[in-house]
């Protein structure tokens, strides 16, 4: 069974009402490790070989956050800067070719914003290209990203745990 590391990427996980919700349906796992970035590093001096360890350990990394001003929140570009490091990612290493890379992302708008027509002009997947070119750089394989929208409006029970049944299939995917 492949060890799934789930690096949560949200500033307020308390306050979320989807990104709380998706752990929650996922933490009880058993091959999953929840790995909460904000919770450990709020003042961004995150501990690099502790979190290299971390990535060496599974099979699948799986990043979880809310899409913010049409990329992640700053934590995580933070932490690719630290962690794939040289020598350790890229430039002479490759420790973690053929890893899966993942990305779990909830969006405030709509899905019809986020098309060639729509407000925004890209789909989700567009904005998530850095995520894909990234998994590339260090030798990683790169899976269709997990998509919720809508997530700033009130959703419904029956809405919630759609979401949470679906992310539940696409980790047990992974």
């Amino acid at each position: 069974m492949k060890k799934i590391l789930v690096n949560v990427v949200h500033p307020d996980i308390e306050k979320s009402i989807v990104n709380k919700r998706l752990i929650e349906g996922i933490q009880d796992m058993k091959n999953i490790t929840i790995n909460n970035l904000y919770e450990k590093y709020l003042d961004f001096k995150i501990d690099v070989k502790e979190e290299q360890k971390l990535l060496l350990e599974h099979d699948t990394i799986l990043f979880q956050f809310p899409m913010y001003w049409f990329s992640s929140p700053s934590l995580l570009k933070e932490w690719f800067d630290a962690v794939l490091a040289p020598g350790f990612a890229h430039a002479g290493a490759s420790m973690l070719k053929d890893k899966t890379f993942a990305v779990a992302v909830s969006c405030g708008g709509a899905k019809k914003a986020f098309s060639a027509t729509g407000k925004d002009k890209k789909t989700v997947e567009e904005f998530l290209y850095p995520f894909e070119i990234t998994a590339e750089y260090v030798k990683m394989n790169y899976k269709k990203a997990y998509i919720t929208y809508d997530t700033e409006t009130v959703l419904s029970e029956e809405t919630l745990n759609k979401y949470t049944q679906d992310y539940i299939t696409y980790v047990k995917e992974l």
